[in-house]
């Protein structure tokens, strides 16, 4: 809100300022082209902005599912291991809740200031798929738990690799190119308009100029999914901490 203030406040400025060379009073004559132009000029910024602002949400959806998806294939991995040997079942384990407080301690800041992410959750990755690598089972339900883990290690990385490629989704600077002198340009066009009253005129361009700050600054907020004002927080691997430490308490057994 304070940031439409701000628009609408130089906005008005700019209409004030406007006003004192040409009263929009006296600008009548320009209302039958300049109409048909600014109608144009709105219906074409809005599609582009009302895609982008759709596009961004289901980014932002799709991310926090992402989330969802990559700590629930850890605790299946961290469910699966309990088939293993006690040594590669608790190998297993920790690397999988190494990885886990890696994930909210490290790349999660990291994800948030849109920086590069280390190499360390894969070289976590590596330590859950080692004691599994090259195991086999005679029975076939020990087998079966193997191929669990190891596939469900396998998901998790495709998830991991989902997670950052979202965090540095963004909308680009040609993206930007467009939604910002856009707005511009209906500015530009809404002030060629005249109205009945110096006041009218007031009315109009602060209500346009609001609407789109707002939505822009929406656009803005939504652009990285993990970052900004509408950041994706890591409630899905906080939860996956508590789950491994019920099943560790509750299901495990030497």
């Amino acid at each position: 809100m304070l940031f439409a203030l701000v628009v609408v406040a130089a906005a008005s400025v700019v209409v004030a300022l406007l006003q004192r060379f040409a009263p929009p009073t006296t600008r009548g004559h320009n209302n039958e082209l300049g109409t048909t132009l600014f109608e144009l000029l709105t219906v074409l910024y809005a599609i582009v902005l009302a895609f982008v602002l759709i596009t961004a949400w289901e980014d932002k959806n799709e991310a926090g599912r992402v989330t969802y998806a990559e700590a629930d294939e850890l605790v299946n991995v961290y469910w699966s291991a309990a088939g293993l040997d006690p040594e590669q079942r608790d190998e297993v384990r920790a690397a999988v809740r190494a990885y886990t407080e890696e994930v909210i301690v490290s790349e999660w800041p990291a994800m948030r200031e849109q920086e590069e992410v280390s190499s360390q959750g894969l070289l976590l990755l590596d330590a859950m798929r080692a004691p599994v690598a090259s195991e086999q089972a005679e029975e076939e339900t020990a087998q079966a738990r193997i191929e669990a883990t190891r596939d469900g290690i396998l998901a998790v990385s495709e998830q991991r690799a989902d997670r950052l490629f979202q965090a540095q989704r963004g909308l680009g600077p040609v993206m930007w190119t467009v939604l910002v002198p856009g707005a511009l340009l209906v500015f530009a066009v809404m002030l060629t308009l005249g109205t009945p009253t110096r006041k009218y005129q007031f009315v109009l361009v602060g209500l346009i100029s609001g609407m789109v700050a707002l939505m822009l600054f929406a656009a803005y907020q939504l652009e990285y999914p993990f970052s900004r004002g509408e950041a994706t927080e890591p409630v899905a691997y906080e939860t996956a901490l508590e789950r491994y430490d019920v099943i560790d308490a509750q299901y495990t057994h030497e």
